[in-house]
């Protein structure tokens, strides 16, 4: 072989070696520079709580500052675009619901795939809603508060977090249930919510269980049942939806999720679940979960998480077809 071929080929193999490096040692050097974290929620919120409790976990792990930028409105779509306006490269993350991913696609028509320009790479915590109403409110159960509603038309409103939201959901399942005769009031987060619900502005609203513990346990509000096929851990005196008759309100998992723009390289996706999984496994970070009344992530993988959206989903599709929602961000 002559040496100017040998030495050509060295060469080029050399460059494709250079070429193919990259993928493990990109990883390695990510993260450089701070990481973002959009929540499509005002400050207050689940999603924004878990965000927090994240970024204060993640930081001495990855050795980068982690910062929370809140995003509320127009049922995540505002949180989903500031996400896309950034590269894909791995420091930019929603941290929301998936109600995001798998409710409100549904009936918020966008001019992008949600499903197919983010990806769920992690679980941080799964959620439970429970019906609440103000302390005032007659009923006291679910069969008094549809009874009251239908002799009372129109006079009964139920707050929900924004079109295709879980409680946007159940609340015109509910009003659906009651004869259409509810009205359904949209919010822009939780905090708003309970201080409407608090003041009697609004009388009803499902709301995940960890932001309404203390005010049900102080008697300023009072639970009807919760979304999940047993009773929460957390209110263990509250029925389920299935043990007062109303098995169509037990829903599938939600969860609060970690989501990336698809695009971002493999390798960082990989680092970024490596690191989540690291610490939602870890003590303290179950301890602070279950002192603000939430519940653990479900031990899953990527794909088993994928295929829980996607079943969500489809779930989703049947109410929303059932109700023929056509609903707009607000």
């Amino acid at each position: 072989m002559a040496p100017r071929f040998l030495t050509r080929r060295i060469l080029t193999i050399a460059a494709l070696s250079w070429v193919a490096a990259p993928s493990p040692a990109l990883a390695q050097q990510w993260p450089d520079k701070p990481i973002r974290l959009v929540v499509p929620a005002p400050p207050g919120g689940v999603s924004d709580l878990v965000a927090r409790l994240l970024a204060e976990q993640l930081r001495p792990n990855l050795g980068q500052t982690i910062l929370v930028d809140n995003k509320p409105g127009a049922s995540g779509v505002v949180a989903e675009r500031a996400v896309m306006a950034a590269p894909a490269d791995g420091y930019t993350w929603m941290v929301g619901p998936s109600s995001v991913m798998s409710d409100v696609p549904l009936v918020v028509k966008t001019p992008y795939e949600v499903l197919k320009t983010f990806t769920y790479i992690a679980e941080a915590s799964s959620m439970i809603h429970v019906l609440v109403a103000n302390s005032s409110f007659p009923p006291n159960n679910v069969k008094e508060m549809l009874d009251h509603a239908r002799r009372n038309p129109k006079s009964v409103s139920v707050a929900n977090h924004g079109a295709g939201t879980r409680s946007n959901l159940m609340g015109e399942m509910l009003k659906e249930k009651s004869g259409n005769d509810m009205l359904i009031v949209p919010y822009k987060g939780s905090a708003p919510i309970l201080v409407d619900l608090m003041g009697n502005q609004v009388q009803m609203t499902f709301e995940v269980v960890s932001n309404v513990v203390p005010h049900i346990k102080s008697g300023k509000l009072k639970a009807y049942a919760v979304s999940s096929s047993t009773r929460s851990q957390h209110l263990p005196d509250v029925p389920s939806f299935g043990e007062v008759g109303l098995p169509d309100f037990v829903l599938p998992h939600a969860s609060v999720g970690v989501f990336v723009l698809s695009g971002t390289p493999k390798p960082i996706v990989d680092r970024i679940q490596s690191e989540m999984a690291k610490v939602v496994r870890t003590p303290r970070f179950r301890e602070a979960l279950t002192a603000q009344g939430l519940d653990f992530p479900q031990d899953a993988s990527l794909d088993q998480l994928r295929q829980t959206l996607a079943a969500t989903t489809a779930h989703n599709q049947a109410i929303v077809k059932k109700l023929q929602l056509k609903i707009s961000p607000e």
